[in-house]
């Protein structure tokens, strides 16, 4: 009998492989992600994760959904990425403005509802559902220049904000694991590259709230950690009580796979695969990838992007990465 897809993250979680590793990829449809769309939304996620065969569907709505409780507004074209019109932030003092939320109604409601629908469709697909780390929704709420420059200029105003962030995330997190997600995928974005804070700011104005928002679905199976971009702390922040690190292998100053595993002993890692991998029209580039991989985590892997992979990937290349690493001849089975 073939494995389902929640066999396959176990047995990655075990140390084991089965047929094949698990499998998975995740990308934006900017045109159901829109406000009132979110069944749309899912059922597209849903038919994605069938398509491509996938083994872990990461629910993916707009990153915009974390700022809109406080305020900040964006314009939304289509099919396209929206435009930001109204931060909730718009000079430093409004910091003191935000305050925590109860996770209920509006925005809240809409990503509940979409994702119980995607978790009564694929009821045996690990689901994760996006949230991003409190620092990287401040963010959305002043922008980057603010956030960096109140850090220092204003760090008690900027403290008090990411503790509503984090309060108001932890329990909306409680809700994604009450309506069905095996856990939640917790993007860092920009905040955990070392180029952007030094370890002490990081230390203080990130480490504290993300573990407030994981340490609050702690019970559940599948947390994971996402660190986003080149120059991360993957290593830094693998401690953090999640079963999986999803991070870009082929960026700058990260670790390869192998470098990770060796570090590692008790998490999964997520990735391996490069944007180009999914875009290229050249078969040799893609197998080369997945060779390599293959020899970099014969165990505790899902194959995966190192992120979001670009709206431009070619499907057949998609399926063409699961074929790779299906073959008996490969490395995976051995």
């Amino acid at each position: 009998m073939t494995p389902t897809a929640r066999q396959r993250i176990n047995a990655a979680m075990r140390g084991d492989i089965l047929d094949r590793p698990p499998f998975a990829v995740w990308r934006h449809f900017y045109g159901e992600e829109q406000p009132g769309r979110q069944l749309d939304l899912a059922k597209r996620l849903v038919s994605f994760v069938r398509q491509h065969d996938l083994d872990l569907l990461k629910y993916n709505p707009r990153a915009q959904y974390h700022a809109e409780p406080w305020g900040t507004m964006y314009r939304y074209d289509g099919d396209t990425h929206p435009t930001l019109e109204r931060a909730a932030v718009a000079d430093s003092s409004g910091w003191r403005d935000i305050h925590p939320f109860q996770p209920a109604g509006g925005v809240f409601d809409e990503m509940l509802d979409g994702l119980a629908f995607a978790r009564a469709a694929l009821p045996d697909v690990p689901l994760a559902m996006t949230i991003f780390t409190p620092l990287a929704i401040c963010e959305r709420l002043a922008g980057k220049e603010r956030l960096l420059a109140d850090i220092h200029a204003r760090p008690t105003d900027v403290l008090g904000a990411l503790d509503a962030v984090a309060w108001t995330f932890a329990g909306f997190a409680r809700e994604c694991v009450a309506a069905g997600a095996d856990g939640i995928f917790l993007a860092t974005t920009v905040w955990a590259q070392r180029d952007v804070l030094r370890d002490d700011e990081y230390d203080r104005f990130g480490r504290p709230f993300d573990l407030q928002v994981l340490e609050a679905v702690s019970g559940a199976p599948f947390n994971v950690l996402h660190v986003c971009g080149a120059q991360a702390r993957v290593l830094e922040l693998a401690s953090y009580p999640v079963s999986a690190v999803s991070w870009n292998a082929h960026a700058y100053g990260n670790p390869s796979p192998a470098e990770f595993l060796a570090a590692v002993n008790d998490r999964v890692g997520i990735g391996g695969l490069s944007d180009e991998a999914f875009t290229s029209s050249d078969d040799a580039h893609l197998r080369a990838e997945t060779e390599w991989l293959a020899s970099q985590a014969p165990r505790r892997w899902v194959v995966a992007g190192g992120c979001t992979i670009p709206t431009t990937s070619r499907p057949a290349n998609i399926d063409r990465a699961r074929a790779l690493i299906s073959e008996p001849a490969g490395s995976w089975t051995r």
